[in-house]
């Protein structure tokens, strides 16, 4: 299978070529990541495949058959999409209806159909048991795509009816290439902190520098990131007053924070090396926190980063990221 346009996550390529070149295509595939881990980039090439007229032993999707043009142009009569990745219960069961409904109509012009169904995780108890009812005897032609920041928010019986694929950061000499395409203004040195500040994730380092939020994440980590180990607890709260304002802008601050805590490490340790967006919030927690605070530290953000596609509100998730980091730091 090629994969254009979809970098990292070799694992997941492996897994995908393995079915998809075999001419094993799951009944059901559930795309599982973070927002701006490629969901919906994968979900829009295994479709492609899935529809690709392309010779016997070509790669697929070829990208030039009339299918794969089709479906570039979001016009291939057996490719349907549905959801998106919205408010929370926002995936409303009468889609899954028509969805079920559709997916017994043969296929128009290619050997099967493909319903991408983004951002599961809106969907609810109800929707998730209509979706389940087809998922248990699927139609030979039909394949699903589910995309979701979290299986977590899906039924098991949902996720045991699927082969789950988990998307995550791409390494930085595979993904600078793509920064500069898609922001050839910036400089190397820009490109690479905005992919370091933002996790690996192309989509948020491409956000951050077009919206300027990755300028409000320098701001805020620093701060953040020395409120930590700060003797007075009401120093973390004002610090992450701001984020009340701006839940887009947390994964970032905690990616931020956890290069902090792993530069102070790295300080604690002896070594010099530096990835965080301020050595010098580095150098202050390496003098105040022991090497276990500090492994506690990037823990602990480690657990908010997976807690955060749960559906949550924002005031208890301020206050969870406050309580978890001082209790790391020992305060």
């Amino acid at each position: 299978m090629r994969f254009d346009g979809f970098a990292g996550n070799a694992e997941a390529k492996k897994l995908l070529s393995a079915c998809i070149d075999g001419e094993r295509f799951p009944h059901a595939l559930l795309l599982e990541g973070p927002e701006g881990s490629g969901r919906r980039t994968l979900a829009a090439l295994i479709a492609k495949a899935a529809v690709c007229t392309a010779p016997e032993g070509t790669q697929r999707p070829c990208g030039v058959c009339p299918a794969c043009i089709k479906a570039a142009a979001d016009a291939h009569p057996d490719i349907r999409r549905e959801g998106g990745d919205g408010a929370s219960r926002s995936f409303h069961i009468d889609v899954v209806r028509s969805v079920r409904d559709d997916a017994y109509i043969l296929p128009n012009e290619a050997p099967r159909r493909v319903m991408i169904l983004a951002g599961a995780q809106g969907m609810t108890e109800q929707a998730q048991n209509a979706l389940l009812k087809i998922l248990e005897e699927p139609p030979a032609h039909v394949v699903f795509v589910l995309t979701c920041l979290n299986r977590s928010a899906l039924l098991p019986t949902v996720l045991s009816r699927t082969l789950c694929v988990t998307l995550g950061p791409v390494g930085e000499e595979e993904a600078l290439p793509i920064l500069r395409e898609k922001l050839p203004g910036r400089t190397d040195s820009e490109l690479l902190s905005s992919l370091r500040l933002f996790g690996g994730l192309i989509g948020p380092a491409v956000k951050g520098l077009d919206d300027g939020s990755f300028q409000q994440v320098l701001e805020l980590t620093p701060r953040i990131a020395a409120a930590v180990a700060a003797s007075d607890e009401l120093e973390l709260l004002r610090a992450t007053a701001p984020l009340e304002k701006d839940k887009t802008a947390v994964p970032g601050v905690l990616s931020g924070c956890k290069l902090i805590f792993r530069d102070a490490l790295a300080r604690r340790c002896g070594g010099d090396s530096t990835l965080s967006p301020s050595p010098e919030a580095a150098d202050q927690l390496a003098a105040a926190l022991t090497r276990g605070q500090l492994i506690a530290l990037m823990e602990a953000v480690d657990g908010l980063l997976a807690a955060l596609p749960r559906n949550m509100g924002h005031t208890l998730l301020l206050t969870l990221i406050c309580s978890r980091l001082r209790a790391a730091a020992g305060k």
